[in-house]
């Protein structure tokens, strides 16, 4: 039996877009642009880049909160992508997601016992009297005092409802866990707690996570695997190990080189990448990085580079790693 509990396939999200052009015409930004990966069970996979590379898109379509313009995902073996609606609620309680904000994630008007126990209310799951004892006992694995089950949201700090948030998400206990930067807006001591939370409730329930985030140092800590993605595009996937090790993208050695090191006799980063993203209503022909890459040839503004593995698990989109560059366009 194959361990792959979720495949994206070539996933495309357009957004269509108005010109100020004389003559109409269509456009699109390509939010996300043919992004394909695997995530096996009870592993923590990580997708990091810049923000706007889509990550967030793609995280967000594979829970249902946004509609692919192509592609595929597949859940336990099953195409999710235009589902019916008693399917849909079937598999959002296997598919929960933690959200990057958690005070406007959680609705200011329910207490934090309502807010938990909301997803078991839709989905009917059990007594109103098990629903309260099943949001209590969450709370407590969360970190948080049962007897505070009464307050809300506003009565928290940020890490707190963040708390709140992994709770709700673990109500249904779900398959997989879609985390949308879900420590980027609290402070760095409060990003550790909630890290080792997430790494615990892991270990003890066997979840798999997308983990989401521009940091780095953050999906280090505790995702399995890695994918980088640049304007909409997968450019590189590796173990954690391989990643940090042995990149092979200019860009995840750009991303790498730009770590912060407590180190005051460390000399500054010299500037690693040139320019600015471009445009997604305009995104560069070929290869998507050849723009800010100083490695580019001929060939990367002529064809895009497919993701090829060059070792087992480690895949790379770049014609200077795949030893491609030189080929005829």
């Amino acid at each position: 039996m194959s361990d792959v509990l979720l495949e994206v396939k070539d996933l495309k999200v357009y957004y269509p877009v108005k010109t100020k052009s004389i003559i109409p015409r269509k456009a699109y930004v390509k939010a996300v642009d043919g992004v394909s990966f695997q995530v096996h069970k009870k592993e923590a996979f990580g997708i990091v880049g810049e923000s706007g590379c889509g990550k967030s898109t793609t995280g967000h379509t594979i829970v249902g909160l946004l509609k692919p313009t192509s592609g595929d995902i597949l859940f336990e073996g099953e195409s999710i992508v235009g589902e019916k609606v008693q399917h849909s609620k079937e598999r959002a309680k296997k598919l929960q997601i933690i959200f990057q904000d958690p005070y406007s994630s959680l609705d200011s008007r329910f207490t934090v016992g309502r807010c938990i126990r909301e997803p078991l209310d839709v989905h009917k799951i059990g007594t109103p009297a098990e629903r309260n004892e099943r949001a209590e006992e969450l709370m407590r694995e969360v970190g948080l005092n049962h007897e505070q089950i009464t307050r809300y949201p506003h009565e928290f700090s940020g890490g707190q409802r963040q708390r709140i948030g992994i709770a709700r998400a673990l109500a249904l206990n779900p398959s997989l866990i879609i985390c949308d930067e879900p420590v980027s807006a609290l402070d760095v001591s409060i990003q550790a707690q909630i890290l080792n939370l997430m790494q615990e409730l892991k270990e003890k329930h066997g979840l798999t996570y997308i983990f989401i985030s521009h940091n780095l140092s953050v999906v280090h800590h505790l995702c399995d695997r890695i994918a980088v993605m640049y304007l909409g595009n997968v450019v590189e996937i590796a173990d954690k190990r391989q990643l940090f090790d042995n990149p092979q993208h200019p860009y995840t050695k750009a991303l790498l080189a730009a770590i912060p090191v407590p180190d005051p006799e460390r000399p500054a980063m010299s500037g690693e990448l040139e320019g600015d993203v471009p445009s997604p209503l305009h995104p560069p022909t070929g290869c998507c990085f050849h723009t800010r890459c100083k490695f580019a040839g001929p060939k990367c503004s002529a064809a895009k580079p497919p993701l090829v593995e060059l070792e087992p698990g480690h895949q790379v989109a770049c014609h200077l790693a795949c030893g491609t560059m030189d080929d005829n366009a």
